[in-house]
């Protein structure tokens, strides 16, 4: 009789090491699903933007690309939208290292209504954006200049012309949504994501995005390189 608790015990905590298992495993997929989405976002907006030439002067001068592949936002009054996405820091020889993930949310109160989903790509162009981001939590609006530029069907155009801001976004839109802007919202990183992807203590975002390792974001990574001009890919 004795012996049955330790053994029960033993079968408990197998139980518990297995489910663990098989969580990580489902989150690590779920993270792979938002790096295959991030890439055909970039590609629609390379494709979307005119003039192409002011996305790839942008691109090819910006120390980190955040992007959203699907930014979900809907609400009547009391409105809610959340996103998971990548964040990709340039490295010194020009190409973009591992992508760290992290999760966009906002909720706001006031004369709204209507349904949207957006796909949404930030240019990050200074070293202080990018510390910013990276830093454990980052509110839009809140100690950096944005710009947001957006195209795409039902999206009012606005200008990306002042290179003096820190982060500079494009967005595609679809759908309506009256009194919704990005001001206000809170990037943070998932913590579940990174680590099921990389392993716990090495989750860290500042230190993933200085990796260049993980070969199934390939795609991403040269994507976002793809047609850049050549005299602003590398980083003094």
């Amino acid at each position: 009789m004795p012996t049955k608790l330790p053994l029960f015990a033993l079968c408990l905590g197998m139980v518990f090491i297995s489910d663990a298992g098989s969580a990580r495993a489902d989150e690590a997929m779920d993270a792979r699903h938002v790096i295959d989405a991030a890439t055909i976002t970039v590609e629609r907006v390379r494709t979307e933007h005119k003039p192409a030439e002011q996305l790839s002067d942008l691109l090819g001068r910006a120390r980190g690309v955040l992007v959203v592949p699907a930014y979900y936002k809907a609400g009547f009054i009391i409105g809610g939208s959340y996103g998971d996405g990548v964040l990709l820091k340039r490295q010194r020889d020009g190409a973009f290292g591992d992508p760290a993930f992290y999760r966009m949310t906002s909720g706001s109160i006031g004369l709204q209504a209507g349904m949207q989903s957006a796909a949404i790509m930030f240019m990050i162009l200074t070293e202080n954006g990018m510390q910013a981001v990276l830093e454990d939590e980052f509110k839009i609006g809140a100690n950096v200049g944005i710009s947001i530029g957006a195209v795409g069907a039902g999206a009012e155009a606005a200008t990306t012309t002042n290179v003096g801001n820190d982060i500079v976004a494009y967005s595609l839109n679809a759908g309506l949504f009256a009194g919704g802007s990005f001001e206000g919202s809170i990037i943070k990183p998932r913590r579940d994501w990174n680590a099921a992807v990389y392993g716990v203590g090495q989750d860290k975002p500042p230190f993933i995005v200085e990796r260049n390792q993980l070969i199934y974001a390939d795609d991403l990574k040269r994507s976002l390189v793809a047609q850049t001009l050549p005299a602003t890919q590398k980083i003094d």
